[in-house]
Parts: structure tokens; sequence; C-alpha cells
């Protein structure tokens, strides 16, 4: 599979600018060559996580690096100043970035990339090409599929039927809920063990 080619990385940034990037290219074969972004702010408010005011205030400012869409054919990391705002109605919050998630170690961007490639690939796979934790991009993907998927509508529901199937050649155990006149999968989770008693739904 070729590696992502993109220059988006040098734009996007609303709030901020870059100031410089450098490549660096591996010493060693089998390393990655990656490339780093720094970026400076250029916006003079910020705007809170958790009502949306816009405010001028700054609780704390530290330095965070995430990883962005690879660039030329190498790792991208991007680092930042990250606020947290002072704000009047809910105190200390992240500031709200459009590019990025609060907490995120990537940008939404790349999550994004990485959502549509584990809808056809191995997560471990998709781990792999981006050069990324397992766990990362797991998580990722179960939220993904939250968002997606959940809640589920039950106001129209009047018949359900369960099922049960085995995971892992039968030492694992997983139960299916669904709404049979309409073919719709409602729950799927983990157990019950043999002998054991559904899920409540």
């Amino acid at each position: 599979m070729p590696r992502a080619h993109c220059s988006s990385p040098l734009v996007g940034w609303e709030g901020y600018t870059v100031k410089r990037g450098e490549r660096i290219d591996p010493a060693e074969a089998g390393q990655r060559a990656r490339v780093e972004i720094v970026l400076v702010r250029t916006k003079a408010t910020f705007r809170c996580s958790g009502c949306g005011q816009e405010t001028t205030e700054i609780h704390e400012m530290t330095i965070r690096c995430i990883r962005d869409l690879p660039l030329f054919d190498a790792d991208t990391y991007v680092w930042f100043p990250r606020y947290r705002v002072a704000c009047a109605t809910c105190g200390p919050k992240i500031e709200e970035l459009s590019w990025l998630s609060p907490w995120a170690r990537v940008t939404r961007r790349l999550a994004e990339s990485i959502v549509r490639l584990c809808r056809v690939l191995p997560i471990q796979h998709v781990a792999e090409y981006y050069g990324l934790d397992w766990d990362t991009i797991k998580s990722l993907d179960v939220a993904a599929l939250a968002e997606r998927l959940l809640p589920v509508d039950l106001s129209t529901v009047d018949v359900i039927a369960l099922d049960e199937f085995a995971l892992r050649k039968g030492h694992r155990y997983a139960t299916v809920i669904v709404e049979p006149a309409r073919k719709r999968v409602l729950w799927v989770g983990p157990g019950p063990r043999p002998g054991g008693h559904p899920p409540v739904l």
C-alpha cells in the first residue's frame, strides 16, 4: 500500500500558523522518516470547549506534540502551545479547536483517515501503517463506531429476538439482540458463559 502523500499539514490550523518545519531522514534501515512542524499562535481569543464562549483569559499553557497525516512519505509530528482557558462560566477548560479533539494525540483529519482504513483493514495493519500504538487505533475505531451506531432508538420496538454465538472456536461467547420485523441489530455484547443468563437490554 502506498504511503499517503499530503501537503494539507501545512494548512488548516485554525488559530495557528506554521513557524517552521523540518524533515528528519532515518539514521538506520528500518526506521521511519519524520517531519516535525512547529506552530505559533495567531489568534488572540480562545473558545471554551465547555460552553463555547470566546475569552482572552488563559489559565495554563503547555507545549504539546501530536501526530498528523503523513507528509512527503514521512510521519508528521506537530508541536504547538496548547491552552486551557479561564472561562467565566466553566472555570479552567481546554481550548476548543476545530482540528483537534480535547486531549487527543492525533489531529481530526488523521483520526478520520484511520477510521476509514479500519473499515477495510485489521487494526494491527492500520497501526503498523501509521506507526501508532494498537490501543490508539482501537480507541479511535470504537469511538467512531459508537458515534455512528449509538444510541439505538427503541421507541418503536415491540418484539425482540436473542441469539448467542461462539467466538474463537467456542472458548468465548457473545450475545446479539435483534428486531426481527426490521432485521435490525439492536445490541451485541460479550457473554453469557455457557449456562449463564443473557444481558438485560
